[in-house]
């Protein structure tokens, strides 16, 4: 039945055609076999577009559902296709084949991509319908999409790798290239282009070698790989490609040329940057003292060292780089176990720093600071170690001569104060015996101050080698302070032969030297002290050996004395007092007692005598009579001296200012003071900073000051009295002063000693005839007498009867403190305090 309808619709295309029933039916036949045998689906329609015949069982198996009837199939192929389906049919009206693409969804809603030919029947010139071929494409189109896709994944992955792929068919010159590639080179997208396109954008330096490669490739087929330069054709910008091309040949004969080009532009620029940073820093390091170097490895070859190792291992850094062994190899043996520990630390990723000493390639001993810190990469595995080295021998020789200085004495290089107790420490914790002699140049003061420090310093030198040139084996020396030395001698069998030995230092000391032309005669005393009998702790030791040391001086100097296990506390005292008057002054353990003078006729005040006290924290008040020859030994009694100057002053301000009348205070000078320089500015300093009358101020001196005076001494004395300083003449009678020397400089007081006034009562004639012959001579010479140590009313009597000015002693008042002084100062005068 299907046939003979569609039989039927087969004739429409031939009504008013005279064709017979055969041949109608051939036709028919025709059509049908190639309906349902064509690969495609077939469908024959009339001119008018209506389905004449067609295999509606492909037609169901593309579209999903049967097709019935016309409707059913305009359902799919029309709609959003009208416009393109119609516009196809009209121009196949015209006698022509024609073609379209069309988009669908079937049934089952799977899009499909059919291609649509109208082929005209064409019977007597007349266009009667049409064959409608309909190919399934959707699988091509699938593919085709698919490769779309594929290749503009390969683009995108091209732009974000910074690469383009080509493929070269030179016997056509043909360049077929991706989309990539021609953005690199800026050239316009193509289907394909000329190979000559870029290479015009080629660097014209690259170019030539560009072309041999390129020419050594298409003749011999060999693969290339090279590094190009290029212009970018439209922003001019210069690119830095790498190129790398492979070869495909036909029939054993290269046919084609594929490559791939990188852009490298960045990674250039960044290597060149990079480049050029580090020959900046190889500047800066070359520039550097120190030594900044890196190894591949722990122990590997150098990749860089800065010249400053060069200047540091005074090598070349050829050497380094050659052998690497080179530096370990100037390592002293005894810091490699600590490069050993170094790089156990550098296994285990840890930088280390160590301090160490080579012999250099000059043969210098250097001290080197080296830190070495390991590079690590992902998995802990060192890449690189570096390092950085700096020399610290001038630091080393600069800490070792603190230390030395710390322990040796700077002028005689002896060991010091430090290095002597340390050493006692030591051998006191051993019961091995030992002596200990204290020695003390007697009157090494004198050469100080009469041929200056630079003398003094080259005598003590000269001792100190001395001693050094004659110590027994085993012996130790150092010097203590100023002109003390200890020795500690071993390995005696007996007492007798350290004294023996002490008295041949006294001899060899004695022996004349010259100093500068100065020909110096100096000698030494020695206290002698004995471990472990004497004592067994070091400053006991020191203080027996210093007692001892007294003992010798005391003794008349150029002697030794053995120190007692009893001991000596008169000595020991000393000792005390030796060793804390340094700081007596900073503590303001000082203090001043004044004795009033009065005038013989009627007790008015006239004056006082200043008079040193010592407030011991141990030993309480101490006279000037302990302390004083003490000062003198040990040269504290400028600073001494110098600080009654400025407390008297002090004082006469501060009297001053409560309204008190002042009155003249006699002050001590020692001889030493005026031969040291500096006294007159010390006193124009104190009385200007006071602002005090120099007519307060008197300056006792003893006889053996004038007998002992120099020019430098009698300029002293002159100038402090055209300053207005009083010069008072102490003691007067004991010495041996000169007549002479009394008429050169004019004191203008004579103080009569007390010596000569506790005589005055035994009507002893000769005493009470120098007193007599004093007080006329001083009134001869316009000087007034001071009467010292007057304790008795008969005394007075005396003195008073003979014209004698003025009177100090018990019988008006003893040595007071500041307060009692100060309430005498108010009432203004003394009565005699007869018992």
């Amino acid at each position: 039945m299907e046939n003979d309808m569609n039989y039927q619709k087969f004739n429409q295309l031939f009504s008013g055609r005279n064709l017979n029933q055969e041949v109608n039916k051939d036709f028919f036949n025709y059509f049908t076999s190639l309906t349902n045998n064509h690969p495609n689906i077939v469908i024959v329609l009339s001119k008018f577009g209506k389905v004449l015949s067609s295999n509606n069982k492909k037609l169901q198996a593309l579209l999903g559902k049967p097709v019935v009837n016309h409707e059913d199939f305009q359902q799919f192929l029309y709609g959003e296709n009208a416009d393109i389906l119609e516009n196809t049919f009209n121009k196949a009206l015209q006698g022509h084949a024609e073609k379209c693409s069309i988009e669908i969804n079937n049934n089952l809603n799977k899009t499909l991509f059919l291609d649509l030919t109208f082929i005209p029947i064409i019977i007597e010139e007349d266009v009667v319908g049409f064959y409608l071929i309909v190919t399934d494409n959707t699988d091509k189109a699938v593919m085709k999409q698919e490769l779309m896709l594929w290749e503009n994944h390969l683009n995108y992955a091209q732009q974000i790798a910074e690469i383009g792929s080509w493929e070269y068919y030179f016997n056509e010159d043909k360049l077929i290239c991706s989309k990539n590639f021609y953005n690199m080179f800026g050239i316009d997208n193509q289907k394909y282009i000329s190979i000559d396109e870029p290479f015009k954008q080629i660097h014209p330096e690259d170019l030539n070698i560009s072309l041999k490669y390129l020419k050594k490739s298409i003749s011999d087929g060999e693969h290339y790989t090279h590094k190009v330069r290029v212009y970018h054709r439209k922003t001019k910008e210069l690119k830095h490609f790498k190129v790398h091309a492979e070869v495909f040949a036909e029939e054993g004969k290269p046919a084609k040329i594929f490559g791939i080009i990188k852009d490298e532009t960045y990674k250039t620029l960044l290597k060149k940057q990079l480049i050029e940073q580090n020959e900046e820093y190889k500047s800066i390091f070359d520039t550097l003292t120190s030594g900044i170097w890196m190894r591949e490895k722990i122990g590997g070859k150098f990749l860089f060292a800065s010249k400053g190792l060069e200047e540091i291992l005074e090598i070349p850094l050829s050497t380094l780089y050659e052998d690497s062994k080179a530096w370990y190899n100037m390592i002293q043996p005894v810091h490699l176990p600590e490069l050993e520990n170094g790089k156990k630390k550098m296994m285990n990723g840890q930088s280390f720093q160590w301090i160490y000493r080579i012999n250099s390639g000059n043969g210098n001993t250097k001290w080197l600071l080296e830190e070495v810190v390991p590079r690590l990469d992902d998995h802990g595995q060192i890449t690189n170690i570096f390092g950085l080295v700096t020399d610290i021998t001038y630091e080393i020789e600069k800490e070792h001569k603190i230390n030395y200085l710390s322990n040796f004495d700077n002028l005689t290089g002896l060991p010091n104060q430090q290095s002597l107790f340390k050493k006692l420490d030591d051998m006191c914790e051993s019961d091995d015996p030992f002596a200990i002699l204290y020695f003390d140049l007697d009157r090494f003061n004198i050469i100080n101050d009469s041929l200056g420090y630079f003398i003094g310093n080259e005598t003590l030198k000269f001792i100190a080698d001395r001693l050094e040139k004659i110590m027994p084996k085993d012996s130790y020396l150092a010097r203590l302070s100023s002109n003390d030395f200890i020795m500690i001698i071993k390995n005696f069998e007996n007492k007798k032969e350290v004294l023996q030995y002490a008295k041949t230092v006294i001899k060899k000391i004695r022996e004349p030297f010259t100093i500068q032309d100065y020909e110096l005669n100096i000698s030494t005393s020695i206290g002698i002290t004995f471990y472990p009998e004497e004592a067994k702790e070091k400053l006991t030791l020191l203080k027996n050996a210093h007692t001892a040391l007294y003992k010798a001086k005391k003794e008349g100097k150029s002697t030794y004395q053995l120190s007692s296990d009893e001991g000596d506390i008169s000595t020991y005292k000393k000792y005390a007092l030796d060793r804390d008057m340094r700081k007596a002054i900073s503590n303001e353990e000082f203090e001043l007692h004044f004795q009033p003078q009065v005038e013989t006729g009627n007790g008015s005040l006239c004056g006082a005598e200043a008079l040193i006290r010592w407030n011991h924290k141990e030993w309480g008040l101490v006279s000037p009579g302990e302390f004083i020859p003490l000062a003198e030994e040990n040269h504290m009694i400028n600073g001494i001296t110098d600080w009654v100057i400025e407390k008297v002053c002090q004082l006469l301000k501060e009297w001053k200012e409560k309204g008190l009348p002042i009155i003249p205070i006699a002050i001590n000078i020692p001889p030493i003071r005026f031969m040291k320089k500096g006294l007159y500015q010390h006193v124009k300093t104190q009385l200007e900073r006071f602002g005090i009358d120099p007519f307060y101020l008197e300056f006792e001196i003893t006889e053996d000051t004038l007998l002992n005076i120099e020019s430098s001494v009698y300029s002293t004395i002159q100038s402090l009295k055209d300053l207005g300083i009083r010069i008072a003449v102490d003691d007067f009678g004991t010495g041996y002063a000169s007549l002479a020397s009394i008429r050169k400089f004019k004191p203008n007081k004579i103080k009569i000693d007390k010596i000569f006034i506790d005589n005055i009562n035994n009507e002893d004639k000769v005493d009470n005839g120098i007193i007599c012959a004093t007080l006329n001579l001083a009134k001869s010479l316009e000087m007034n007498v001071v009467a010292e140590g007057v304790e008795e009313f008969e005394q007075l009597k005396f003195l008073k009867k003979n014209d004698c000015d003025v009177i100090q002693g018990y019988l008006f008042s003893k040595p007071v403190k500041k307060e009692a002084f100060e309430h005498i100062l108010k009432i203004g005068y003394l009565s005699p305090q007869v018992s």
